[in-house]
């Protein structure tokens, strides 16, 4: 590879491709990446310190799981920009994806290939008064409806899914999940 094309592949790695699913005309946007440039991991690391604040560093993003995780089309990575600058991220991921670990088979649509396990779900504190949190969901959730998904599942702390919508329920709580010392609702939630 010549001199002129490895800077030219150079930079195309440091490029984030993604498709803009919403934007608002004052500057939120919401994307679906394809591809996360290398020169934006820095800002997903940053924004899940709010993981490992809570729950310990080995939940905080790193290279390692930006690239299994940030992996469009086995995964569904989106991003909700304010001004330009990354402020959360919201991670799908087929459920068929974790059919090794235990804690997925008591999931009854394991192996049906409708549902997304929510990942991660991570928005800056100083940007929830905009209703950013709530708009990503929203156009997560829009999106997968409209892939076929009919289920969404996920992780949350004791007692989150009560302020989720009247049809999400607990499938099972984990004592101790993942070595956090709390208990997480494993949760589902149809797409209608």
């Amino acid at each position: 590879m010549d001199k002129g094309t490895r800077d030219l592949f150079e930079v195309s790695l440091s490029e984030t491709q993604s498709r803009v699913l919403a934007s608002t005309p004052s500057g939120i946007s919401i994307e679906l990446v394809e591809r996360l440039g290398e020169s934006e991991y820095g800002k997903i690391v940053k924004i899940s310190e709010t993981l490992s604040n809570h729950f310990g560093e080995s939940l905080k993003f790193n290279r390692s799981s930006i690239r299994k995780y940030f992996s469009y089309p086995k995964t569904q990575p989106f991003i909700i920009r304010f001004k330009d600058d990354i402020e959360g991220f919201i991670i799908g991921v087929p459920l068929e994806h974790f059919a090794k670990e235990s804690w997925v088979h008591c999931d009854e649509n394991l192996g049906k290939g409708n549902t997304m396990y929510t990942y991660a779900y991570v928005v800056k504190t100083d940007y929830r008064h905009l209703s950013i949190a709530k708009m990503l969901k929203r156009v997560y959730q829009n999106t997968l409806r409209r892939k076929g998904y009919k289920y969404i599942t996920g992780h949350v702390m004791e007692g989150v899914t009560l302020h989720f919508t009247k049809r999400s329920h607990v499938v099972r709580k984990f004592n101790d999940w993942n070595n956090t010392g709390y208990t997480f609702e494993y949760y589902r939630c149809p797409l209608k």
